[in-house]
């Protein structure tokens, strides 16, 4: 007689997830900080950032997961996802900060949790560093004292709320410090109140949490792609890798051809660059999968995929958040229209190529 088992297709492969998020509870935190910010951090009337008020979870009908520690993070995404590399951020929403100095000493105290109580934990778990932006030369200081830590991977920057463009050259110490110590850099960003910083005039009107949540990780992520490419940053850094998480691939071919009939236009406004912004494009840059587009006609997400490219593609699921992506949705997709070797590209070598992992 025999039997059917579930077993999901990822468990033949090496699978590298990009974006695995934490919530990290701030009397945790807090023990990680100095005074004065210890007592402001586990005072009860206090809030990491300035919250927006969205209803996020739709009055409770959607889920809110949790990674509480470790062990809850290997069986849930190692174990029930089939992920054999989590790529962790401690997500801190450090550019709504008002403060630069408590922002520079929450990023050292997000980092030391994150290695005490995730990274030291399991083998297969890698990190990111997060560093806070209102203070380049500090990301770079910190940059340098993470980078002696084996399973620290790359650099976790917040573009959402930065006081400059990304691109700005104040960053480049930032970037300095990356590239010399082969950490490759991770933007993401974030749909609550630092959109209200980034976004013109006209999301004061916005009255659904829905139109904000459309609108803000591409519009960061193109306000970065920009700035990097008009002030030359992937020229002065060449070994320097750029991924872009948690806007899905939609917006990238615009930006590709729109930022090459720019250049063509006005090339004086960018003096740095030596090649096109598309060239720039798909020799340093990618792009998570995760939120996965959904065309009534699948062949258009197909299509899109091969103009961003196969090479750029990496998987990510963005858990635990609400909206994040089962690896299963990408996967599908690969088995339907990829060659074996691009779906191993895409489930991990790629990633491996963008952080220059070591598993």
């Amino acid at each position: 007689m025999s039997t059917q088992t579930n077993r999901s297709p990822l468990t033949e492969n090496t699978v590298v997830d990009v974006d695995v998020h934490l919530r990290i509870p701030l009397d945790d935190l807090a023990e990680y900080c100095d005074e004065p910010y210890r007592s402001t951090i586990k005072h009860p009337t206090y809030t990491a950032v300035n919250r927006s008020g969205w209803d996020r979870y739709m009055g409770g009908n959607i889920q809110k997961e949790s990674l509480p520690d470790a062990d809850t993070l290997y069986e849930k995404v190692c174990d029930g996802f089939d992920i054999d590399y989590p790529l962790i951020n401690a997500f801190p929403v450090l550019a709504s900060v008002p403060e630069d100095d408590r922002a520079v000493h929450m990023m050292r105290a997000y980092n030391d949790y994150l290695l005490d109580n995730y990274l030291d934990e399991y083998d297969e778990f890698r990190g990111l560093l997060s560093v806070a932006t209102q203070d380049p030369e500090a990301a770079a200081e910190e940059i340098e004292r993470m980078s002696s830590e084996e399973k620290i991977e790359g650099v976790y920057v917040l573009n959402s709320g930065a006081h400059l463009p990304l691109g700005h050259p104040d960053f480049d110490v930032m970037y300095r410090a990356a590239a010399d110590h082969d950490l490759h850099i991770a933007f993401h960003a974030s749909a609550g109140a630092p959109f209200a910083r980034d976004f013109p005039i006209q999301d004061n009107a916005i009255n659904r949490f829905m139109t904000t949540h459309v609108l803000a990780h591409p519009w960061a992520h193109m306000l970065t792609m920009t700035s990097l490419l008009v002030n030359g940053t992937p020229e002065k850094f060449p070994d320097l890798n750029f991924t872009f998480l948690e806007a899905g691939l939609s917006w990238v071919p615009y930006m590709l051809f729109r930022l090459n009939k720019e250049y063509g236009m006005r090339r004086r406004e960018a003096p740095l660059l030596e090649k096109s912004p598309e060239e720039y494009i798909r020799e340093q840059f990618y792009f998570a999968s995760q939120p996965m587009g959904e065309p009534n006609d699948p062949q258009h997400l197909k299509d899109i995929i091969d103009i961003v490219g196969t090479d750029s593609l990496l998987l990510a699921t963005d858990y635990p958040h609400w909206d994040f992506d089962h690896p299963d949705a990408l996967d599908r997709h690969l088995r339907q229209f990829y060659p074996e070797e691009t779906r191993e590209g895409v489930l991990a070598d790629n990633a491996v190529e963008a952080f220059d992992l070591s598993l």
